[in-house]
């Protein structure tokens, strides 16, 4: 989950969570534009690669693009052979006619592996990207080689500000993010399709259980900013469900863990990547 606003976080009602322009203007400024587009379950799907070495799928949040993970994909690209796309109907990608889902997103990405021929890759994904890695996890274990999952919640209580239902996608509030959409997206006269459909997602899913994480065996870092948007106990109870996981609390940084700290991010990434248990 994410959301673009002016100035930093949602002054009224925080609807959900505020990227400051300047953070996006900074990575659109830092991440070369050389990608290609997949067709995919009815949808193009726009990539980019970087790097060489094992394979790395780095997923963006919610009402993101790959952009925003720059921080990450410049550190990854050292030694990873890094495949970022921006998820159906984000960023450059296209949106189809069916609600939006992280299973249905899960699927694109998994597909994406195929046209890649990338039998197995790690992930790395943030917030609404965590939640696709938690997806993929779970329902295809032999496709995820190691997860690492920032921000991420497994059910809709773990939030703590939703966006009502009927949150208008002419709002003050997410200007920033109506300015970046009309930039890169195929059809900028879509954007209220796709902020109502990002919206009734967010309020609807994910729907996982703690029986349904038990189930996980990739090895999995759970990560959260310390003042994150997401409930702190749960991303404990997200952590302690995964068999085997590890926990990692960014200090001095809320939901905008990757680009408020990427350093600390980072190096926790590279170190968990590059541990060889289980």
């Amino acid at each position: 989950m994410m959301l673009v606003s002016s100035g930093g976080f949602c002054a009224l009602n925080r609807l959900a969570f505020g990227i400051p322009a300047f953070y996006l203007w900074k990575a659109v400024s830092r991440t070369a534009h050389g990608g290609r587009y997949a067709e995919i379950n009815g949808v193009r799907i726009y990539y980019e690669t970087f790097g060489a070495g094992a394979p790395v799928l780095v997923l963006h949040g919610g009402t993101a693009f790959h952009e925003s993970m720059h921080y990450q994909i410049r550190a990854l690209v050292q030694s990873h052979f890094v495949i970022a796309p921006d998820s159906r109907g984000h960023g450059r990608s296209t949106d189809g006619e069916e609600p939006l889902s992280y299973a249905r997103m899960a699927d694109d990405m998994l597909k994406l592996l195929d046209d890649l021929q990338v039998g197995k890759a790690d992930i790395v994904g943030w917030s609404d990207g965590g939640i696709i890695g938690l997806d993929l996890a779970m329902r295809h274990p032999e496709r995820v080689g190691r997860l690492v999952a920032i921000g991420a919640n497994y059910n809709v209580t773990g939030v703590e500000h939703l966006p009502p239902a009927d949150a208008s996608p002419d709002a003050a509030e997410v200007a920033d993010l109506r300015d970046f959409y009309a930039r890169v997206a195929p059809d900028p006269a879509h954007w209220p399709i796709f902020y109502r459909k990002v919206v009734a997602m967010w309020r609807s899913q994910p729907s996982y259980t703690l029986d349904d994480l038990a189930q996980i065996k990739t090895p999995t870092l759970v990560m959260a900013g310390e003042f994150d948007d997401i409930k702190r106990e749960h991303t404990d109870a997200l952590a302690k469900a995964i068999p085997g996981s590890r926990k990692y609390i960014v200090k001095d940084a809320t939901h905008l863990a990757p680009l408020e700290q990427p350093d600390a991010v980072n190096r926790a990434i590279g170190e968990f990547l590059g541990s060889s248990d289980r």
